[in-house]
């Protein structure tokens, strides 16, 4: 390899933990290069984890305390929830956080910004469009994927994942969750808070099963009182 045409660090993912990376190296004075398949830096954090996820909680908490305004003395009112809306809600907050994640920002640290889908040729090089990226050091932060259960008719009666969970063109009017982690008991209730009616299934005995079950037992009752 040539060594001037080597970069210290190249990272493959363009997600929040790649991000985080890149900027310290490039500040640092590293030769970075950023590699990421999407069209956008910010990954399923930005995308479709964090940010969309916790932007439709705060709206679903919203018109739960509408319904219940008169706790703390003003009058409720039930919410019309109109999806398109929340949607553009979300995708509003998601534009704004993109501008942090601007291509030119890390540029400005000195990085190189790659788009595409990446794979190594031999230890030491990676191919991104035809261009053959050499490395010293390589981050591989490529994040995650759903994960679909194998379940006997799940094909095909249809489901819903991260993917495309806050992009519903209308509020659905029944929903299954499936498992009673802390990601579905979250989703669960934001969509039930929304109007939807919601069930929980959880292969366990108890929700949230790496929690102590007098919690996850007094979680139980709160979201069913909830509805």
């Amino acid at each position: 390899m040539n060594p001037k045409a080597v970069q210290d660090l190249v990272i493959i993912g363009g997600g929040a933990g790649g991000l985080v990376v890149a900027s310290v190296a490039g500040q640092l004075g590293l030769k970075v290069t950023l590699i990421e398949k999407a069209a956008k830096l910010g990954g399923d954090c930005l995308h479709h984890g964090c940010i969309p996820s916790k932007t439709l909680i705060h709206t679903a908490k919203v018109a739960h305390e509408m319904r219940h305004a008169a706790a703390v003395g003003l009058p409720p009112g039930e919410p019309a929830v109109d999806m398109a809306a929340v949607n553009g809600r979300i995708r509003e907050v998601i534009d704004h956080i993109q501008q942090h994640d601007d291509p030119e920002r890390f540029r400005g640290y000195g990085c190189d910004v790659v788009f595409g889908g990446a794979r190594f040729v031999d230890a030491h090089h990676v191919e991104v469009g035809g261009r053959v990226i050499a490395g010293r050091r390589f981050v591989i932060a490529t994040g995650s994927r759903p994960f679909v259960p194998p379940l006997p008719g799940l094909e095909e009666t249809g489901y819903l994942t991260n993917l495309d969970l806050f992009s519903l063109p209308e509020l659905p009017k029944r929903l299954a969750v499936l498992g009673g982690g802390p990601i579905g008991l979250e989703m669960g209730q934001a969509f039930a808070r929304l109007g939807s009616q919601v069930t929980i299934l959880q292969r366990g005995e108890h929700l949230l099963p790496r929690e102590e079950p007098e919690l996850a037992d007094a979680l139980r009752v709160c979201l069913e009182q909830e509805g």
